[in-house]
């Protein structure tokens, strides 16, 4: 109210200040998998990262990165205490199987809206894969089967295929009528390889009458236990034996001869 007689008062203020607590933003991270073990090639894992604003400050423009999935599209803005879910797949792959583990961490960074941005959070969730079982088979073809003879070529071909489900390496060859040691092969499981050489029939072949032949395969199992050695063998007969002697003489002189 104005002041009865002289001038009025002057206008007056007052201003407080409040500090907030100093800013620390921190960030934490959790990572599920939706099996952890038994994988095989081709299964799909369901991962899901939770991300949790863990400081007083908010953060923005976060994001995800993952050694084993791009997440560039997955972003989160949170404040303190709040969480953000994300879910994405992963399908299992040979080199997985192979491996034994999936190990797979995801990282996420944000900025803080005040002070320090919060330092990277990570988490880490591992599978296991399903028990190695390495196995081979093989297969030995001949041509031709039959008839042959001393000096004819046989001609051979054998198949190598891994039945298991690790890949197999170091692959080697036996045979009993070859030297098939500069012939090695490596196979992912479901895959094969073929080999093909050539035999001359003996006469021992000959007279034996048919050349059986044996060849065996083995291998190193990139994880277990090693494949058991397998064989095959292909058998080839020789052509009907014909016996037949033949028989001359002479004479010395041949005529004038005396009692």
């Amino acid at each position: 109210k104005p002041r009865v007689g002289g001038d009025d008062p002057e206008k007056k203020k007052a201003t407080s200040t409040v500090k907030a607590k100093e800013p620390a933003a921190e960030l934490s991270v959790s990572k599920t998998a939706s099996k952890t073990s038994g994988a095989a090639v081709d299964d799909v894992i369901t991962y899901t990262v939770v991300v949790t604003n863990s400081g007083n400050v908010t953060v923005n423009t976060g994001k995800l990165e993952d050694d084993h999935a791009d997440l560039s599209g997955k972003t989160f803005e949170l404040a303190p205490g709040e969480n953000a879910e994300f879910t994405y797949t992963y399908k299992v792959t040979q080199a997985d199987v192979d491996a034994g583990t999936i190990v797979n961490t995801v990282k996420a960074n944000a900025t803080a809206v005040r002070g320090d941005d919060p330092d990277e959070a990570t988490a880490t969730a591992t599978v296991e894969a399903e028990e190695a079982k390495a196995k081979l088979s093989i297969t030995k073809t001949a041509v031709p089967t039959e008839g042959v003879e001393v000096g004819d070529t046989i001609k051979y071909k054998v198949v190598v295929t891994n039945e298991g489900n690790v890949t197999v390496k170091d692959g080697t060859y036996e045979d009993d009528h070859a030297d098939l040691s500069g012939k090695t092969f490596t196979l992912a499981p479901g895959a094969n390889t073929a080999i093909a050489y050539e035999y001359t029939v003996t006469q021992d072949d000959f007279d034996a009458g048919k050349i059986v032949n044996t060849v065996k395969a083995n291998a190193t199992a990139v994880r277990g236990d090693d494949p058991e050695e397998v064989e095959d063998s292909a058998t080839v007969t020789a052509a009907t034996a014909e016996s037949k002697l033949s028989i001359t003489k002479t004479a010395s002189p041949t005529s004038g001869v005396k009692v």
